[in-house]
C-alpha cells in the first residue's frame, strides 16, 4: 500500500473512531462494529510503520488481529443465535462471524504450517550435525 494511502486510511479511522466515541457516549454503550473504525487505524499505522519500525508494526498488526476476531466473534455469536432462535438478525453480522471462523482457521493453519517447516529445518540440522 503506498504511503499516501496509508495516510489517508489513517486520518479515515482516527475520523470514524471519533465518530464512534461520541455515539457511544450518547447511546451509552458500544457495538461490535464500532471496532472496526479502530481496525483501520491499526492497520494503517503498522503499514506506516513497517519500514522504519517493524517491530511496532507488528505490534499494531498482532493488536489489530485480536481485536478483529474478539469484535467479529461478538457480532457473529449474536447474529448466529438470533438465527438459531428465529428472531431478526443482522446478514452482516452473519457475514462477520462466518469471516472470523475462516480467519481464524487460516492463520492457525499458517502458524502449524510454519511450526512444522522449522521442526524439520531443526531436524535436517541434528542429522547433519551428527553425521
Amino acid at each position: 500500500m503506498s504511503h499516501r494511502i496509508s495516510q489517508g486510511a489513517l486520518v479515515v479511522g482516527s475520523i470514524g473512531v471519533l465518530i464512534n466515541i461520541v455515539d457511544a457516549i450518547g447511546t451509552g454503550r458500544l457495538e461490535p462494529h464500532d471496532a472496526f473504525a479502530v481496525l483501520v487505524a491499526l492497520g494503517a499505522g503498522g503499514e506506516l510503520l513497517k519500514v522504519r519500525r517493524p517491530r511496532a508494526a507488528k505490534a499494531l498488526y498482532a493488536v489489530a488481529s485480536v481485536l478483529l476476531v474478539i469484535a467479529g466473534s461478538i457480532a457473529g455469536a449474536r447474529a448466529w443465535a438470533s438465527l438459531f432462535r428465529g428472531t431478526t438478525y443482522d446478514w452482516v453480522d452473519l457475514g462477520l462471524g462466518v469471516l472470523v471462523v475462516l480467519y481464524v482457521a487460516i492463520g492457525s493453519c499458517q502458524l502449524h504450517a510454519r511450526l512444522s517447516r522449522r521442526a524439520s529445518r531443526s531436524r535436517m540440522n541434528a542429522s547433519t550435525l551428527s553425521d
